[in-house]
């Protein structure tokens, strides 16, 4: 299926196909790693190192309950550590290992390359424009009333393969 400025989908169908197609490419080319699906808590730590799971949360629109599941995970595969805040117990350094900043810089190239070819044939000032609407579109959505969503993509099985695939976009 195509998507087109005149199919009539609302925009958030739009931004969801979209959005599936994307993390369906940057899987395909980061299918080594044993990440699973946390690719952007990653993304997001290799500019936030050392912030709280709740910045996290917050930043990323994620529960916190699912968040714990996510850090868990993070954990078990020796990405990331959890380390408690001395002066308040009740919150959590999150914090990339060695095995975590090397497979996080491999992450940040994959986003950036998916996003260069996206953006090949948009000139700078229109990859601008989206940015800036995406962002005013996500703002107004905040203030109005919504139930919280979750999203539990299944397991997708996945052959192994000796060499990453980032190098093939």
């Amino acid at each position: 299926m195509q998507v087109t400025e005149k199919m009539n989908v609302p925009v958030g169908t739009k931004a969801l196909i979209m959005s599936k197609r994307y993390y369906g490419v940057l899987s395909k080319c980061l299918e080594d790693l044993e990440v699973e699906r946390y690719y952007s808590v990653l993304y997001f730590l290799a500019e936030n190192d050392g912030c709280t799971q709740q910045h996290i949360c917050n930043n990323l629109a994620v529960d916190k309950t699912a968040m714990v599941k996510v850090i868990d995970y993070l954990i078990k595969a020796g990405y990331i550590d959890r380390n408690v805040n001395p002066d308040d117990r009740r919150e959590h350094f999150i914090v990339l290992t060695k095995k975590g900043t090397k497979h996080t810089e491999e992450i940040v190239g994959a986003f950036k390359s998916i996003d260069d070819k996206i953006f090949a044939d948009i000139s700078k000032t229109e990859k601008d424009i989206f940015i800036k609407v995406l962002c005013r579109l996500t703002s107004n959505l905040e203030i109005l009333p919504a139930n919280d969503l979750f999203f539990n993509y299944k397991k997708t099985a996945r052959k192994k393969k000796k060499k990453s695939n980032v190098a093939k976009l």
